[in-house]
């Protein structure tokens, strides 16, 4: 029984931090293995993303929620997003009129947020994630993947759907993301605003 509960327990952190560890993979996969790389990168994306559901699953469902793993959780998402953004801007998979905007929202408003996070950790204040925000997340993801799909050559590179469905979705995803920031923002204002002696 203890070493059943013990296996519960740590399933949810360690899907965590096996995205975490995808986070650091997926880019140097992407960059140095070319059109393999992407074949591989693309089923290993997908096998992260399913692991940002089920993390919170088992938390739930076997009562182990930890201070740990709502800080690495969301962590791990933006690494996951931000590390192959800047690999596929390597690999030139980015027109820069179509996608330098949307991607810099995503960056800018990840870290942004990261940092409000950190910096109202002292107060009463809970950012928690949103359905929207989740929501984000996966299209991010989905973003992500279809431009690795398009990377594979599978459907030949030069295929234009695909890159209009790419961009499509990016900025999608972007939209979502600005949204959801200034969401946060407005909770921030507005806690603030009704506790004006909160220093």
């Amino acid at each position: 029984m203890l070493k059943e509960n013990l296996i519960k327990s740590t399933i949810p952190n360690g899907l965590t931090l096996f995205r975490c560890l995808t986070a650091l993979l997926l880019p140097l996969i992407v960059i140095y293995g070319g059109e393999l790389g992407a074949i591989i990168a693309t089923p290993l994306l997908i096998l992260a993303g399913i692991t940002d559901y089920f993390d919170g699953f088992y938390a739930r469902k076997y009562k182990v929620i930890s201070n740990f793993g709502k800080i690495l959780d969301p962590i791990a998402d933006k690494l996951l997003v931000i590390g192959l953004l800047f690999a596929l801007a390597s690999e030139h998979m980015f027109e820069y009129y179509f996608s330098f905007i949307p991607a810099l929202i995503i960056v800018l408003r990840e870290i942004l947020i990261s940092g409000i996070r950190e910096s109202i950790s002292g107060y009463k204040i809970s950012l928690e994630v949103t359905l929207l925000a989740k929501w984000k997340t996966t299209i991010q993801l989905f973003a992500c993947g279809s431009f690795l799909v398009w990377r594979t050559n599978i459907f030949s590179y030069n295929l234009d759907m695909l890159g209009i469905i790419s961009y499509t979705i990016l900025w999608i995803a972007a939209i979502i993301t600005l949204i959801t920031g200034i969401q946060y923002i407005m909770k921030l204002i507005l806690f603030f605003k009704n506790n004006k002696n909160v220093r």
